[in-house]
C-alpha cells in the first residue's frame, strides 16, 4: 500500500469509524438528561456513555458497513464515489437503524430493565424513546454524508 490510491480504502474506513464514534459519543452524551439515572457523575456518565458508544454503537455500524458492502459487492465501497449515487447506500442506514434502534429499546426497557426514561418523547405505537431511533437514523447518514464528501475530492 505505497500510492495514495491504494490507501483510499483504509482511510475512508478510518474516516467512516472515527466519524461515527465521534458523532455517537456526543449524542449519547446530549441525550443523557432524557434518561433516569441514579446521582451518577459527569466522569461516570460519560464513562457510560464511552463505553455505549465503543460496543454497541460501532458494532451497530459496522453491521451497517457490511450490509452495505453486500449491497455493492465491494469492500471498499466507501471510497468509490459511484456507492453514494446508488439509493441503497441512503436508504438501507434508515431502514436498519429504525429496525435496529426499536428493537434495541423494547428490549432494553421491557426485557432485560436496563435502563427507564425520564422526558423521554417517545415514537408512538411502539413507545421507544424517540432520540434513540433518530440517532441510528441522523448518524449514519450524517458519517455517510462525511464519506460522500472525502470520496468526492
Amino acid at each position: 500500500m505505497n500510492t495514495p490510491q491504494e490507501r483510499r480504502p483504509v482511510v475512508a474506513l478510518l474516516l467512516y469509524f472515527a466519524t461515527s464514534f465521534l458523532l455517537h459519543l456526543a449524542w449519547e452524551v446530549a441525550q443523557m438528561p432524557l434518561f433516569e439515572s441514579s446521582d451518577a457523575s459527569f466522569r461516570e456518565t460519560f464513562l457510560m456513555c464511552l463505553k455505549a458508544t465503543a460496543t454497541g454503537d460501532m458494532l451497530f455500524m459496522l453491521t451497517l458497513y457490511g450490509t452495505l458492502a453486500v449491497v455493492h459487492r465491494d469492500s471498499s465501497w466507501l471510497s468509490k464515489r459511484q456507492a453514494y449515487s446508488h439509493p441503497a447506500t441512503w436508504i438501507v442506514p434508515v431502514i436498519v437503524g429504525v429496525l435496529l434502534a426499536v428493537s434495541f429499546e423494547l428490549w432494553a426497557i421491557h426485557a432485560v430493565h436496563r435502563w427507564t426514561y425520564a422526558g423521554m418523547p417517545l415514537v408512538p405505537v411502539v413507545q421507544v424513546g424517540l432520540t434513540p431511533v433518530l440517532q441510528l437514523i441522523v448518524i449514519p447518514l450524517a458519517t455517510l454524508g462525511v464519506c460522500r464528501q472525502w470520496a468526492s475530492r
